[in-house]
């Protein structure tokens, strides 16, 4: 089971903001709402995922450049959805799904359908020897990905911390389901994939940190 450390409704948010959050049609906190979902999700004619969507910057983007495919973003902290509420209702999206549920909580939820693309970018470091077990990707997290994965389905990761960047590396690779696409290393893959500079990219941007983007792909 994974824990969080932090606090996952922010301070200065009111109690109505919150419901009506939960009243929308782009957000869920229970997996019974997705499962009633499900048959207009497969309409699309692709489904994407963002695992811990942070202030939203790349799923808005996504969804917005591709109203014909679908994507699906999970993160346990709810300041990002209560910001992107605006943005959503505003651009009127269809193609679009929030969630608190964490990952590991949400995958329970997800048999029969599969992920064209899987954006899981900066997720926490959590640098400290002491927090590494913290971590978000490892062995058990390689696996929940693997089962939502079809052939050819592509998992993007970003980082700025180079002793993650090597765990992400080795969990990947004794998966042996997946391969690192070499060609498309470090900053050529935000092009290639089209993804936008996010608030955590221009921190390590600000910080001087270099950013590592790798890019894998299911074999079978």
């Amino acid at each position: 089971m994974l824990s969080f450390y932090g606090r996952k409704i922010p301070r200065k948010a009111k109690g109505f903001q919150i419901d009506n959050l939960r009243r929308s049609n782009f957000f869920f906190n229970d997996g019974k709402k997705l499962e009633f979902l499900k048959k207009q999700i497969l309409k699309f004619s692709n489904l994407n995922l963002e695992i811990g969507f942070g202030g939203g910057e790349n799923i808005i983007f996504q969804a917005t450049s591709n109203q014909k495919e679908f994507f699906l973003a999970c993160d346990p902290f709810l300041k990002g959805s209560l910001k992107l509420k605006k943005r959503i209702d505003s651009l009127k999206l269809k193609n679009i799904l929030l969630t608190n549920l964490d990952f590991q909580k949400l995958s329970d939820y997800l048999e029969g359908l599969f992920f064209e693309k899987i954006y899981i970018l900066f997720p926490d470091p959590w640098p400290k020897k002491k927090h590494k077990k913290r971590r978000l990707i490892n062995d058990r997290f390689v696996n929940l990905i693997d089962n939502i994965s079809k052939r050819n389905t592509k998992i993007v990761i970003s980082t700025d911390n180079k002793d993650y960047l090597n765990q992400i590396l080795y969990c990947f690779h004794k998966m042996k389901e997946f391969r690192l696409c070499c060609n498309y290393f470090n900053e050529f893959l935000m092009q290639y994939m089209k993804i936008p500079q996010t608030s955590y990219f221009k921190k390590a941007q600000k910080l001087r940190n270099k950013s590592y983007f790798v890019l894998f792909e299911k074999l079978n």
